[in-house]
């Protein structure tokens, strides 16, 4: 990685603490080591982004879900010698058998329709429609939209006020609104949460139609964004002439940096629907705290608000964890 990269991440690690949280610049994949492999197994494809389109939102699949993860293992090319390693992820397989003897022994009804909405992140996000339920939303494109506007945007101009959601870069030739490559940053983000087939469900309480959890879950390697960019040797100039442009704006120019944070990382992954990253760890690593509330009324139907919401998806986790640890001292 050379010294203008080092800059741009160092630079950027207080940007992004304030909207995804618990991101890490920690290296978790071998340096010689290259991921190689389909999205459909423990291994996801690096897919190259075509620099010659004009407008990577256009194409962008809102309604695209990440498989749930069912081979529990995990497949490199090493770099030097071609040669093949596979890894199986016994952590993975213990935090899902152990999850699943949880839930056995689970009888509450309520508490079991609270844990479809967590499912819907850790586990299979296949099933994120009941997400979209819970919120009152009809599409993912709206779902995190909405989170984007009603809570990301409030949520960015108290930490700097000089933020803007008007803000946009034109970069070689194209132009790209912070109001619309957000929102795909967060659901590319939430994709690889996805990921994880599991969660360690520590305590639950019911309280009228409030189901609290007490759990933890494992968190995104935003250090692999870079890990996957530095694969796409043909946009090796495209991803060089972003650090630059970032550079000249990265003390000036709040909104600016942030965005090019969002294309650069959103390129990263193709601008694909289904784009993912790895967790942090080479197994299952549960680094995460979540004190979550949710509602489920006596018919089964469950919503959570954008607080709780927002930790759900590991945006922000204070507040959400704030209010409702307690229910568990």
């Amino acid at each position: 990685m050379n010294k203008e990269t080092k800059r741009f991440l160092a630079g950027s690690v207080a940007i992004l603490s304030l909207v995804v949280a618990g991101c890490s610049q920690s290296k978790t994949t071998p340096e010689s080591a290259k991921e190689t492999t389909e999205a459909k197994t423990t291994k996801q494809a690096v897919v190259e982004y075509t620099t010659d389109s004009k407008n990577p939102a256009a194409s962008f699949d809102w309604n695209a879900k990440v498989a749930p993860m069912t081979k529990y293992e995990q497949t490199f090319v090493e770099t030097n010698s071609g040669k093949t390693v596979t890894k199986k992820l016994d952590g993975v397989q213990k935090a899902v058998d152990a999850l699943n003897e949880k839930k056995k022994s689970i009888t509450d009804k309520k508490v079991k329709e609270a844990l479809k909405l967590v499912d819907a992140v850790f586990v299979n996000q296949e099933n994120f429609d009941v997400l979209l339920k819970a919120t009152g939303t009809s599409s993912q494109e709206e779902f995190f939209t909405r989170i984007w506007n009603d809570y990301m945007v409030n949520f960015l101009k108290e930490a700097r006020p000089t933020y803007t959601n008007d803000g946009e870069v034109e970069y070689q030739g194209v132009k790209y609104p912070i109001k619309v490559y957000g929102p795909m940053y967060l659901k590319v983000n939430t994709n690889a949460l996805g990921r994880a087939a599991a969660y360690t469900l520590e305590d639950y309480k019911v309280e009228g139609d409030t189901v609290y959890l007490k759990l933890k879950a494992p968190r995104v390697d935003t250090y692999q964004y870079e890990v996957q960019a530095s694969y796409q040797t043909n946009n090796k100039a495209f991803f060089e002439g972003m650090l630059q442009d970032a550079q000249k704006v990265g003390q000036t120019d709040f909104t600016k940096a942030l965005l090019y944070k969002f294309i650069y990382r959103l390129a990263a992954v193709g601008f694909r629907g289904d784009g993912y990253v790895n967790l942090e760890g080479m197994d299952y690593y549960d680094k995460n705290n979540h004190y979550l509330a949710i509602k489920v009324d006596d018919k089964g139907n469950t919503t959570i608000d954008d607080k709780n919401l927002v930790n759900l998806l590991q945006i922000d986790l204070k507040p959400a964890n704030e209010a409702n640890k307690a229910k568990f001292e």
